[in-house]
């Protein structure tokens, strides 16, 4: 009975998007981010300032200047304010930081 369980669980996740999994998997380390590549808004959000890409393990993101992302937003399923706010802070940065 546990072996069909098991199974089914595997076969629904199967299915799950990759940016589901990307969410779900919230305890795997942050990609190298460069905090060049983006602005913290007045509101507390981001806004890219410079082409960006991110690997987030295996799944490939890339961001357009001008875009923006409000405080709790999670754009193709990432947190990306939050782990922006950890990564870069609230100070100008140059560079890539980990």
């Amino acid at each position: 009975m546990m072996r069909h369980l098991a199974l089914a669980a595997a076969a629904a996740l199967s299915f799950l998007p990759a940016g589901a999994l990307a969410q779900a998997g919230s305890t795997l380390p942050d990609p190298p981010i460069p905090c060049s590549a983006f602005a913290r808004t007045d509101g507390g959000g981001w806004t890219v300032t410079a082409p960006a890409m991110l690997d987030f393990h295996g799944m490939l993101v890339s961001f357009t200047v001008g875009t923006s992302f409000a405080p709790g937003s999670t754009p193709h399923g990432l947190a990306l304010p939050v782990i922006l706010d950890r990564e870069c802070g609230n100070r100008p940065s140059h560079g890539l930081r980990r």
